[in-house]
């Protein structure tokens, strides 16, 4: 069998190697924990800017209320005593076309399509155009929209600290702008913190697939959270529905001859 081969690590001593980095002699004391992350997917050190950014990503999206049903989802399985299984439960729920890392692939992929029209980013008019061919094209837009209420506050706040830093006059952010412009007007959504969150990752070079791992990787604080404090309350109604809460719909309960003596 050929061997299988990796470019993730090698284990040593004194020293170990991590993406072709050393673990002690560079990474340690230098590397925030969403640089690695970053660095993990894409094999790429972040710089200094861009660790920054993404330690802002990671703040930025940090909603953790455990009625967002993946982390109820958390505590609800964490309730019979074990966080892990409860954080476990909550990746697996992640798993699918609507929610988790593939809101950021197709969020990412309508900037690559809409970039690969050829609009120059300079000519914002001829942007909106090619945003306009692009939405009659798709019926469903990923990254816009938001639930309850009038706009995604997450995005906001990402869009005031990008351009605090110079990075809304980049490419895809510039891009998304004008899509978010069209989008607004024709189908009433405001952009949300997955089309953010896609142009900014982007732009700094990382692909569709790298950004969504990316995103998923550097929010999982909010699943820990509520993993954690799942398992330590242990809350028994979390693992029984109350009778009232139930109601059964269907054909009445037969009786055998036997229960009826005959």
């Amino acid at each position: 069998m050929k061997p299988i081969p990796t470019r993730v690590a090698a284990l040593g001593y004194p020293e170990h190697r991590f993406q072709g980095h050393a673990v002690f002699g560079e990474l340690v004391g230098s590397t925030s924990y969403a640089a690695l992350i970053a660095l993990a997917v894409s094999g790429r050190r972040p710089t200094a800017q861009e660790s920054e950014l993404l330690d802002l990503l990671a703040a930025a999206t940090t909603v953790a209320d455990p009625r967002i049903w993946p982390l109820k989802l958390a505590r609800v399985v964490a309730s019979y005593g074990s966080f892990l299984a409860g954080f476990s439960a909550s990746q697996m729920a992640l798993e699918g076309d609507r929610i988790g890392p593939p809101i950021t692939v197709h969020a990412a992929g309508l900037l690559v399509e809409l970039r690969d029209t050829g609009a120059a980013v300079d000519d914002h008019e001829a942007c909106v155009a090619a945003a306009r061919e692009l939405i009659a094209r798709r019926r469903r837009l990923v990254g816009f929209g938001i639930p309850f209420r009038p706009q995604d506050e997450r995005y906001v706040v990402l869009r005031e600290q990008l351009a605090a830093r110079g990075r809304t006059a980049l490419p895809y952010w510039r891009l998304q702008e004008a899509l978010a412009e069209v989008v607004l007007a024709a189908r009433g959504l405001p952009p949300n913190i997955g089309i953010g969150t896609a142009a900014m990752l982007l732009d700094m070079g990382y692909s569709p697939v790298e950004s969504a791992a990316i995103v998923h990787f550097v929010n999982q604080h909010v699943f820990v959270a509520n993993a954690f404090e799942g398992a330590e309350q242990a809350r028994p109604e979390l693992r029984d529905l109350p009778a009232e809460a139930v109601s059964y719909e269907g054909p009445a309960p037969r009786r055998t001859p036997r229960a009826t003596g005959g």
